[in-house]
């Protein structure tokens, strides 16, 4: 039987990570249970820890990446370093970079994946005994959905998407939580686990490429299942987001493996699990119709899923005693009401929240494909800020049909998400991607080329920049990750329940800590240092400190 390692190259770029430093992602983690439900022996493994042993490689059979669209150099060298050691090894790529046809071309692969696995892999399977035998029978495969080859000519037989997983599907496999281990100071990651696959919003873009809308609504008020189509063929979604076009409509997993992958990751040390989804407030909302969902704010959220979701993660032992926190990330605002923020507020009081405003235009918000008005998320901002959550707010710049009154707007908003407690804004410029209603759109210029998207530039900064500063004297916990690289003498630390990246003056020996610290100093609008007062936790770790 084959032996696979998978590489994760998620957000390594060029070959350095440059941002999210804690993230652990859940896609490696899964492909890596489901290869191993086939009988295979699969190692997991991060990108650093891969490519500073180059040796290794010689232990397996196939190499298996997964990486995103911005991954490609990173992939080039895993693949260069690996063609060197294991010349008769085979390559096999998965992951969101799959959808890139450039970077296909580009790369030295011989199979790769596009799309959700679970269905391709059964098909496969089932049909031939192992990755060898799909590469060696190509011709018989042909073009087989969620499956491309390329032959030794260059040419690429490209199969396109793979099928949407069954609820039942997505619910038979469990990530794989050992393979945690591996990431550089897994016990400080913010450590994803899926509780929803697939977006409700198939909404579509009022415009794009220069063909209207029809306005046949169909998308936004006809039967559930028949809005999965467009009569122009316009991708479902946000302009700029492919999830409903790869993973479709939402579908929930059952609270039952949520909770026994949470309480695993929680025996293994790890500190700070994110619930991952599109929309957390789709969780359990699949189950209240009968078709799929693809309505992004009707039926409202399922408050009794989501309850007992996550009063059975709050019953687990290192959650209850605070060694391990539990956060949600991304919630669209229309789905947001005093019910939904007063259940989170119970179990996440404290915690971090993000919420997709994007825009305060509601003229731009309906041109892009969003399901919420302005004043939604304004709405959405007062309400979890009154339950006890801390609300960060994405903004994009740059987007198609974008104009300057829309960032005027938007810039007006500003001191109104401080009023209400935001904590912080993260604004980010848009990105077209394949398979996405803006993919053949131009990236935008930076926002300093543009006086008004400068000044709103200049705005987050400093907004973020002043928020840091309110931190000055408060005390928070953190759990300490690993030295500073950029001055040893500094400790990297993460706040238990989300924040900025906290400095800390101190000996190696609190690695691996839970700890109270007084934040002291303000380093930049990412960047705090503080002072350590007391361990409140030493951690079991299954890693060597270096």
């Amino acid at each position: 039987m084959d032996r696979i390692v998978i590489v994760d190259a998620n957000a390594r770029g060029r070959g350095r990570r440059l941002s999210t430093l804690d993230v652990i992602g859940v896609g490696p983690r899964l492909v890596a249970s489901l290869l191993k439900s086939y009988g295979y022996h699969v190692d997991l493994l991060p990108y650093e820890l891969f490519i500073s042993n180059p040796s290794a490689a010689r232990d397996f059979d196939v190499l298996a990446v997964s990486y995103m669209v911005s991954d490609v150099g990173a992939v080039r060298r895993i693949i260069e370093i690996w063609r060197k050691v294991n010349r008769g090894g085979i390559v096999v790529l998965g992951g969101p970079g799959t959808l890139d046809a450039n970077s296909l071309m580009e790369l030295d692969f011989d199979i790769a994946f596009k799309g959700e696995v679970e269905v391709t892999f059964s098909n496969i399977f089932s049909r031939y005994g192992s990755l060898y035998d799909i590469l060696y029978s190509v011709r018989e495969v042909g073009a087989l959905p969620g499956l491309v080859i390329k032959l030794p000519s260059g040419e690429i037989v490209d199969g396109g998407i793979g099928p949407w997983a069954p609820r039942d599907v997505v619910n038979r496999i469990v990530p794989d939580v050992d393979s945690v281990t591996k990431y550089p100071y897994y016990w400080a990651s913010r450590v994803y686990v899926e509780v929803v696959r697939g977006c409700s919003n198939f909404y579509r873009p009022a415009s794009v490429g220069g063909d209207a809308c029809l306005n046949c609504d169909v998308c936004r008020s006809g039967p559930l299942n028949l809005r999965i189509r467009c009569p122009i063929n316009t991708p479902p979604g946000c302009g700029y987001c492919s999830v409903p076009v790869i993973h479709g409509p939402a579908r929930s997993r059952d609270i039952d493996g949520v909770t026994r992958e949470v309480k695993a990751l929680a025996k293994i040390g790890v500190t700070r699990i994110v619930l991952s989804a599109p929309d957390f407030l789709d969780y359990g909302r699949d189950l209240l119709v009968k078709d799929l969902l693809t309505d992004p704010c009707n039926p409202k959220p399922n408050v009794d899923a989501i309850d007992r979701l996550l009063a059975s993660l709050s019953s687990i032992t290192e959650v209850s005693e605070g060694i391990t926190t539990i956060s949600i990330e991304n919630i669209k605002p229309c789905l947001i009401n005093e019910e939904v923020a007063k259940i989170l507020g119970n179990y996440l009081r404290g915690t971090v929240v993000y919420i997709g405003v994007e825009s305060c235009s509601d003229r731009l918000l309906k041109y892009i494909g969003r399901p919420s008005t302005c004043s939604d998320s304004i709405r959405a901002v007062e309400l979890l800020s009154r339950y006890g959550l801390r609300p960060y707010v994405y903004l994009m710049h740059g987007v198609p049909f974008e104009c300057n009154e829309d960032i005027k707007i938007t810039l007006g908003c500003i001191d109104k998400f401080k009023s209400l407690g935001v904590e912080k804004i993260v604004l980010y410029r848009f990105t077209p991607l394949p398979c996405t209603a803006f993919g053949n759109y131009p990236r935008p210029e930076p926002a300093v080329m543009n006086p008004a998207k400068a000044k709103l530039y200049r705005l987050v900064t400093e907004f973020n920049r002043a928020q840091k500063y309110r931190l000055v004297n408060r005390v928070v916990d953190v759990v300490i990750a690993s030295r500073y690289s950029r001055n040893p003498r500094y400790l990297v630390s993460y706040p238990v329940r989300h924040g900025p990246v906290v400095l800390v003056r101190a000996s190696t020996r609190f690695i691996g800590t839970i700890a109270a610290v007084r934040i002291s100093e303000v380093g930049s609008d990412r960047l705090v240092y503080g002072e350590l007062i007391h361990v409140k936790k030493r951690l079991k770790l299954y890693q060597h400190i270096q």
